[in-house]
């Protein structure tokens, strides 16, 4: 036990010499700088003392704890403003925002109605159109039933039952409860056709019959001629129309003849295009007219199909306004129709 050093524990026993040597110099360093802050901070302290002994060190301690009052006073008023800025701009940001989503919303509802409008809208003519192709069908149903028995009316009619006579001879009103085509009733044609305002009245049966644009030459053609111009015309006289007119003539009375005696034809040589060449064959009786119509009608004659019409007994004397003539038959022709 006298070997052993006294104020050391058991490790620093056990340590060896250089080790033993090293850590007591380390701690003689920590001593060294202990006492050294130990002068040091008396040395702060009595500085201190000697400041605070000093009244103008006081006052200038006093004013400095002042300042940074104030100092801490002005950052919190800086403080509570930028707070109530902040605030203020919060609270309008949320109005905007809150304005800006009703905005939205109202647009979106608007787009919504606006959508739903233009879908039952689009339902709705969806609908009209399906009513209407409905209602198309029904009457093209309608017309296809009242043309068959109209088909079986004419076959009746034709081989000489007449019970259906009242019903085929009923009169086609194109402006039904309009005035009367003074025209369309003198000639059997109008300008306007099917425009015009005033009523036109087709008869489902007659005695006559008419076939629009039936007889055709230049002499009757006024249009404009690349060429020419309006004077095509003026190629042909008038004893050429004459001859290819009988020509048309005995081409076609022998057809019409087969389906029963003819009164008269007459021919239009007008210039205007719903008079020129118009053909009006007027026969004895009613079913002679109905064989020509049934047999005539969408027949090809010189390339053109023949459209095949009913009208109402004309007075020629009337509906001639210029010269007109006998070719020595049956036929007139007339030269200046209305």
């Amino acid at each position: 036990m006298e070997n052993e050093k006294p104020g050391l524990n058991k490790k620093q026993k056990s340590m060896s010499r250089r080790e033993w040597r090293k850590l007591f110099k380390k701690l003689r360093r920590k001593r060294i700088r202990q006492q050294t802050a130990r002068k040091r901070d008396l040395l702060l302290e009595h500085a201190e003392s000697l400041k605070k002994a000093n009244p103008s060190y006081v006052e200038y301690l006093r004013e400095k704890e002042q300042l940074e009052f104030d100092l801490e006073q002005q950052l919190e008023e800086r403080r509570r403003y930028e707070n109530a800025l902040w605030v203020d701009r919060e609270r309008e940001f949320q109005l905007a925002f809150r304005e800006r989503q009703k905005q939205i919303a109202n647009e979106q509802r608007e787009e919504n109605e606006k959508r739903e409008r233009i879908r039952k809208e689009f339902e709705e003519q969806n609908r009209k159109i399906r009513a209407a192709k409905l209602e198309k069908e029904q009457l093209m149903e309608e017309l296809r039933k009242k043309q068959q028995e109209k088909e079986r009316m004419w076959a009746e009619f034709i081989v000489g039952i007449d019970d259906h006579v009242p019903t085929l001879c009923e009169i086609t009103h194109t402006r039904p409860g309009g005035n009367p085509c003074l025209f369309f009733g003198k000639v059997g044609a109008c300008r306007f056709g099917i425009r015009c305002s005033s009523n036109h009245q087709v008869p489902g049966l007659s005695e006559l019959i008419m076939m629009p644009n039936f007889f055709a030459h230049p002499a009757l053609d006024d249009q404009q001629h690349l060429e020419y111009g309006t004077d095509a015309s003026l190629e042909f006289d008038e004893n050429e129309l004459q001859r290819f007119y009988k020509d048309f003539f005995l081409d076609i009375i022998e057809e019409f003849e087969s389906f029963g005696t003819i009164k008269g034809i007459f021919v239009c040589r007008n210039f205007e295009p719903h008079l020129r060449g118009n053909v009006f064959i007027q026969f004895n009786d009613m079913r002679s007219a109905a064989k020509a119509y049934q047999r005539m009608n969408g027949r090809f004659y010189a390339s053109k199909q023949l459209h095949v019409e009913f009208r109402l007994p004309i007075t020629w004397t009337s509906a001639v306004c210029g010269k007109w003539c006998y070719n020595g038959s049956s036929e007139l022709f007339i030269s200046n129709a209305c």
